[in-house]
């Protein structure tokens, strides 16, 4: 089994790569998705994500194994990057970021530094508000403050986070409750629903 097989079926890994990957979020701003060289004692499974903005670089992250889908709030000119970095070869466990990035006033943060077994982000209506999945745990993050606070926790260690939507004050999960049988047994991806006020 290949070492990031898990991630094949969330976001963009390495081996979904041929190349150059663009990524086009408005009519001046880009993200190219860039397969990093290989080594000479085999081929490496990360890749570099660079924002474009007017055609200049203007954000650069390395070493990504997998990235979630990339958010962008055109209220705001804020964009998501949930962010793989590692993964255990053994239990398929994930540790990563979610990094943030205003379009307009060129400032990044590091919205989570420690994302675990998540790839599951999502802005709030306002945009202000950023909203994720960590373990088993919902968090909300004031972008402007910078303070987290813990919404829910699910008492559910094992389970794996792949989508977090919000529509209508109804915010959809998708995830595995047990990431290592659902994924070994190829289980399908639960779904739950919550109502959410900002």
């Amino acid at each position: 089994m290949e070492k990031d097989t898990l991630l094949k079926s969330f976001g963009i890994s390495y081996v979904d790569l041929k190349g150059y990957k663009i990524i086009h979020i408005n009519k001046r701003t880009s993200c190219v998705l860039q397969p990093l060289v290989t080594s000479d004692k085999g081929e490496t499974n990360y890749f570099r994500l660079k924002l474009n903005k007017d055609k200049k670089t203007v954000y650069l992250i390395d070493s990504i194994l997998s990235v979630g889908d990339i958010l962008y709030n055109s209220r705001t000119t804020g964009i998501i990057f949930p962010i793989i970095k590692y993964q255990n070869e053994d239990d398929f466990s994930t540790t990563g970021e979610i990094r943030y990035f205003n379009t307009d006033k060129l400032l990044s943060d590091c919205i989570e530094n420690n994302l675990e077994n998540s790839e599951a982000v999502c802005f709030d209506n306002s945009g202000l508000f950023c909203l994720y999945m960590s373990a088993d745990t919902l968090f909300a993050y004031n972008i402007s403050t910078k303070e987290k606070k813990s919404i829910f926790t699910f008492d559910n260690p094992m389970m794996y986070s792949v989508e977090l939507k919000l529509k209508n004050n109804i915010l959809t999960l998708i995830y595995y409750s047990n990431f290592v049988e659902d994924f070994s047994d190829l289980n399908s991806a639960k779904v739950i629903n919550f109502d959410y006020q900002e």
